[in-house]
């Protein structure tokens, strides 16, 4: 019966609702996720917290249960790029192209089946139809956070976004001590620097494409290190880079042809996401920096992959 007390909470109605504690979400998201809620109760619950403006207290509460059932496997000084697990449809998942440029950045990246409500192309379909960058560290949530992972078909059939879309991209599964993160919507940048801020040395989270850590036009960052954050600007002109336009879906095959034989345009997109990598792993001062080291690195690349 103590399931009933947190629908109430999200279901009875604007004059009843109530936000929960943070106490009182980590017991509601345990239930969930160790299935001691019915089905239809974690249906319920997860559309009523849906309609509910997102609560700073309640979503950590729910990832304080998250962490205490996530299998970590620590990679020391390793940086986690969170992707959105509803995945990506209209541009290609630029970051594994970048991986190939800093070698020495130990990249982790964890996936699993598409989530609504794009139902996109995540890490795990790259991992699984193309070689990844030998500095990638792949992870499937099957097998780090099963609990979470077994409740991926109750989601495809509500084919509704939740709060676990905002919560899911960063699992800290590595026990990373750089992390980078994406958003679209601007009260993100304050949200996420809330629940991430104090896990990592460095958290730079990204306004970028689809949600995703990517820069593929002009966009801001936000550097969160030390209790304290400042925003960066980020311009392709800048870099001589015209914008990507990202407007048409794309199979997962053509996702794959692009980044197997990119444009030079790509390429170039690449280097200026590699320099971010490199920045948000402490391993240059600035991006501008890490943009010019990268030259060599970036030539030899062009040369391999545009040689046909």
């Amino acid at each position: 019966m103590r399931f009933h007390d947190f629908l109430k909470a999200v279901g009875t109605g604007p004059k009843g609702n109530r936000h929960l504690s943070r106490e009182e979400m980590k017991e509601a998201m345990g239930m969930m996720l160790d299935g001691t809620a019915l089905p239809e109760q974690t249906s319920a619950f997860l559309l009523g917290w849906r309609v509910q403006i997102e609560d700073k207290d309640e979503l950590l509460g729910a990832i304080d249960a998250m962490n205490e059932r996530i299998q970590q496997s620590p990679i020391k000084k390793s940086l986690e790029i969170g992707y959105p697990l509803d995945g990506k449809i209209k541009s290609l998942p630029i970051m594994l192209l970048a991986a190939q440029l800093v070698p020495k950045v130990l990249i982790v990246i964890q996936g699993d089946r598409a989530q609504p409500s794009k139902l996109g192309f995540n890490p795990k379909d790259f991992y699984e139809n193309t070689k990844l960058s030998d500095n990638i560290h792949y992870f499937d949530r099957a097998n780090f956070f099963p609990q979470l992972s077994k409740l991926t078909d109750l989601r495809r059939a509500l084919g509704l976004r939740t709060a676990f879309n905002t919560i899911e991209k960063l699992h800290n599964v590595a026990s990373s001590d750089f992390a980078l993160v994406g958003m679209h919507h601007l009260p993100y940048f304050d949200l996420y620097k809330e629940l991430y801020g104090q896990k990592y040395k460095r958290l730079i989270i990204v306004r970028g494409s689809e949600g995703t850590p990517e820069v593929l036009k002009k966009t801001t960052i936000l550097v969160v290190e030390g209790g304290h954050s400042h925003s960066i600007p980020i311009d392709p002109a800048y870099y001589d880079l015209k914008p990507f336009e990202a407007k048409k879906e794309m199979s997962l095959q053509e996702m794959i042809s692009q980044l197997e034989k990119p444009t030079e345009q790509i390429l170039g997109y690449a280097r200026l996401n590699a320099a971010l990598l490199l920045y948000a792993a402490n391993q240059a001062p600035s991006i501008e920096d890490a943009y010019a080291s990268l030259k060599s690195n970036y030539d030899k690349l062009c040369k391999k992959l545009l040689k046909d």
